[in-house]
């Protein structure tokens, strides 16, 4: 759910830290090691999960438990993913300077501010369209009734913003309070990558949990409002992943950004 609500680019990451052109291609290149290796070991693993859900989507009646399963499956494999990128995130973190370290504070901060400010309308809004935007792109085109669940779902269970926002506060304090000391530093870069949610503070882990509950209730029932073109874009889409990672499990990457 974090990655769903704040995924970054390379070039955002690059952003963050005010890198120097020489860390900016030390970077790069590290990333291209470690996207190498979540080739040679994962790609392919994935793909076959994706091909061993798509082919159980029922053609006749929905089977919303398998729907569910194809999102757990997703969630689970884009996070052992981005275990791969620990290495180069601890070797680019680790070449930072002082300087480095306080820019990111001042952005993050910054950032945090004006989350604070912003009403929750507004906060709404952009999670209504990621919801969107996520779900058509499984699916296809959604129809009237499932475009008033989700807002209903939305507007009736609200999402912890306030401990979001708090959880990241807390997570930059304890960033910038380790960075003199390279091994809880180290540590934490790499947990950032490996085990995100237990950075969570306790009030977001519980926060979320309960939130998370209420989400997967609401996709079970969503999923059983498929229609069977619906299920035919579902396929479709599965079907398109599968072939891209085994393209990517296949080929050189040259670009991140």
């Amino acid at each position: 759910m974090d990655a769903f609500l704040g995924g970054m680019s390379v070039t955002k990451v690059e952003s963050y830290f005010n890198l120097d052109q020489k860390q900016e291609k030390d970077f790069e290149k590290n990333l291209q090691q470690d996207l190498a290796r979540l080739k040679q070991e994962q790609m392919q693993k994935f793909a076959t999960s994706i091909r061993e859900i798509d082919q159980r989507i029922p053609t006749e009646k929905v089977n919303s438990e398998i729907l569910s399963e194809t999102f757990d499956v997703l969630e689970k494999e884009y996070d052992r993913s981005a275990s791969y990128f620990k290495n180069s995130a601890w070797k680019m973190v680790s070449s930072l300077r002082e300087e480095q370290f306080l820019y990111f504070e001042k952005r993050v901060r910054k950032e945090i501010t004006e989350s604070r400010e912003q009403g929750l309308e507004s906060k709404n809004e952009e999670l209504l369209q990621r919801f969107r935007k996520q779900i058509t792109y499984w699916v296809g085109p959604t129809s009237i009734h499932q475009n008033q669940a989700i807002q209903h779902f939305i507007a009736n269970e609200p999402f912890p913003w306030k401990e979001r926002i708090d959880n990241r506060e807390s997570i930059l304090n304890n960033f910038m309070a380790q960075r003199k000391d390279p091994v809880k530093l180290r540590t934490m870069t790499e947990k950032f990558l490996e085990d995100y949610d237990s950075l969570r503070t306790p009030e977001y882990a519980h926060a979320m949990q309960k939130y998370e509950g209420k989400l997967k209730g609401f996709l079970n029932k969503f999923w059983s409002t498929l229609s069977y073109d619906q299920k035919q874009a579902m396929q479709a889409s599965l079907n398109k992943q599968a072939l891209e990672l085994d393209r990517m499990a296949s080929t050189q990457t040259d670009e991140f950004k």
